[in-house]
């Protein structure tokens, strides 16, 4: 029993030696104003907790809040989100690390003049870290291939590769 005791410690230790905590996330902020139209903004913030299983293995958990909207007319709408997701990284070629996030995501969005709505994502997503420091990364995600879900208003399944849909963050690395 002793060994058995001691070997599943140096196992875990082993483990817990090679794997590296992780905080990232990403901010964002934006205004669209079409001609003739009232303008909506947006501001989001993402923050992000991983763990290193190895050099091409992370899981993470990603919990985000935004707020879209016309406030001049009103209509703002509050969404919060809490997304799980593993990431594979594929390929190192000098300071870059080209990866793929795979998950899914949990929210809510909350509409000003009442109601809200829960919202379900399952999917994939490409991107690139670059190694500023031993310590810290810029990562990069662009497009979304999957299903997106809210309830009693509509659905999407598809890819979607558009600059509207690019993902800038830091993470910083213990």
């Amino acid at each position: 029993m002793k060994k058995i005791i001691l070997t599943a410690l140096v196992a875990a230790s082993s483990l817990c030696a090679s794997a590296q905590v992780w905080i990232g996330g990403g901010l964002g902020f934006g205004v669209k104003s079409p001609k003739g139209g009232d303008s909506n903004t947006t501001f989001a913030i993402s923050p992000t907790i991983g763990y290193s299983l190895d050099e091409n293995w992370d899981i993470a958990l990603e919990v985000g809040y935004a707020n879209m909207g016309d406030v001049a007319k009103g209509d703002q709408k509050d969404a919060f989100r809490i997304a799980p997701f593993a990431r594979y990284n594929f390929a190192k070629c000098g300071i870059a690390t080209f990866f793929i996030d795979g998950g899914f995501g949990f929210g809510k969005l909350n509409y000003e003049g009442g109601g809200d709505t829960q919202t379900f994502n399952i999917g994939v997503r490409p991107g690139v870290k670059v190694e500023l420091s031993p310590k810290v990364e810029l990562d990069a995600k662009l497009g979304y291939l999957g299903y997106y879900n809210e309830k009693d208003d509509h659905s999407f399944f598809g890819l979607n590769a558009n600059g509207e849909d690019l993902s800038l963050g830091l993470t910083l690395k213990f």
